[in-house]
């Protein structure tokens, strides 16, 4: 698995920004995660393919250390959730649809650069740009 090895054969790298200096980095994505995404759904398969890259390349924003158990990744530790509101969403059959109302977008980062997990949450009602709970989910906002 790339997470290992960071083999490019086994991964697809995308841009991201580091909410520490505002540079570019990169997050991997493995192939079989990929694969896996896809088999679900036309819409799965095109959120990893044109959302994913869009919040990691603009989020509206970046946590780091992810407290709650239900966020970590089985392999590795929690490190970073980008989070944001994407132009559009898509329907299970891939046909594109309006960003889900009163929903954020996030995709967790470990602390390998390996992007494990993605989906929509509920936002919070005080700020909806950002994820329900997030004072309690997150260790701090990056950015």
């Amino acid at each position: 698995m790339c997470a290992e090895d960071r083999n490019r054969r086994d991964c697809l790298a995308l841009r991201a920004i580091n909410p520490e200096n505002g540079q570019e980095c990169e997050v991997l994505i493995s192939y079989d995660r990929m694969q896996a995404v896809a088999r679900r759904s036309m819409g799965q398969a095109k959120e990893c393919g044109y959302v994913v890259p869009a919040i990691l390349q603009a989020p509206t924003a970046v946590f780091e250390g992810i407290r709650t158990d239900g966020d970590e990744p089985r392999k590795g530790v929690g490190w970073r959730c980008y989070c944001g509101i994407p132009d559009r969403a898509y329907h299970s059959d891939g046909s594109e649809r309006s960003p889900y109302p009163n929903q954020v977008f996030l995709v967790f980062v470990n602390d390998e650069g390996i992007a494990y997990n993605w989906r929509w949450e509920k936002a919070d009602e005080a700020d909806p740009q950002l994820p329900v709970s997030h004072k309690d989910r997150f260790s701090n906002r990056k950015l």
